[in-house]
């Protein structure tokens, strides 16, 4: 029976890490989006090189992962894209959420930017560690697209969730956390909590001409005094229904900040 629970342990952990294997041909949320066959085939021949793509059931992967990545023996996964201007205003580009190319320190893979021109998609830079595949693109006052991300990290039973925003530059992504929950169900260590982003969106709240954040979160906490037999604490948690929290992050155009009944909210349920 213990060495059940411990495999039931392992699965729910790495069940976790299905974000970062979709592909193309699976279905993406927000402005991360399954490009079309033909231009699929052109981001990927910017990345992967020519001669190192194949192609099943819709799915895109470079043979052997490139060699700005860490496994650069190995093949990776182009799980989607986001189209936009996000160095200039004007300029046609995209980000690349590829996968499988980076070891759990770098998040399982990264994003490449590409830029496209007359001589068709160029590689402008690669970032590991930043997956671009749950992200919402919003408009700035510069002309240019900005990202609201989502981001998760899994380590010795802990998940951390993050929603970042996000400016993309040539040489470097500027990013500001904007919300951190987490859960510790994974862990040896009651009582146990699970705080999720359930969905996110842009909507102009406050009627300013900007686009507001609006987060959906849950919340279970489990009573500090629950109790549990021998043996149990690793697997056995008994979290109550959910509750759940609308956080509003109004926007000047430029950046983002909670109104304070969300400030409040924030204080309890992120993680510390």
């Amino acid at each position: 029976m213990k060495i059940l629970k411990s495999i039931i342990l392992v699965s729910t952990l790495l069940s976790i890490q299905i974000i970062a294997t979709k592909t193309l041909a699976q279905e993406v949320k927000k402005d991360s989006v399954v490009p079309s066959q033909k231009d699929g085939i052109a981001l990927a021949q910017s990345i992967c090189g020519a001669g190192n793509i194949t192609q099943e059931q819709g799915k895109l992967s470079c043979k052997n992962c490139p060699s700005f990545t860490a496994y650069s023996g190995s093949g990776g996964t182009l799980t989607s894209v986001v189209y936009g201007s996000f160095t200039k205003a004007g300029t046609r580009e995209a980000l690349i959420d590829l996968g499988d190319c980076e070891p759990h320190a770098g998040n399982w893979g990264g994003t490449v930017l590409l830029r496209h021109t007359n001589n068709g998609w160029s590689r402008v830079r690669y970032e590991k560690g930043f997956r671009s595949n749950i992200c919402l693109k919003i408009p700035n006052r510069t002309g240019r697209h900005s990202l609201i991300c989502e981001a998760s990290h899994l380590g010795q039973g802990y998940l951390s969730t993050q929603l970042n925003a996000l400016e993309i530059g040539s040489t470097k992504t500027t990013t500001t956390n904007l919300l951190k929950v987490g859960s510790n169900t994974g862990s040896c260590n009651p009582p146990y909590y699970e705080v999720q982003i359930k969905d996110f969106l842009t909507q102009d709240t406050n009627k300013d001409g900007f686009p507001d954040l609006v987060v959906r979160v849950s919340e279970a906490m489990e009573a500090k005094n629950t109790s549990r037999g021998n043996n149990e604490g690793c697997v056995d948690y008994r979290l109550p229904k959910p509750k759940f929290y609308q956080l509003t992050f109004l926007s000047n155009g430029q950046s983002f900040r909670p109104t304070p009944t969300t400030a409040n909210l924030m204080k309890r349920l992120e993680v510390k």
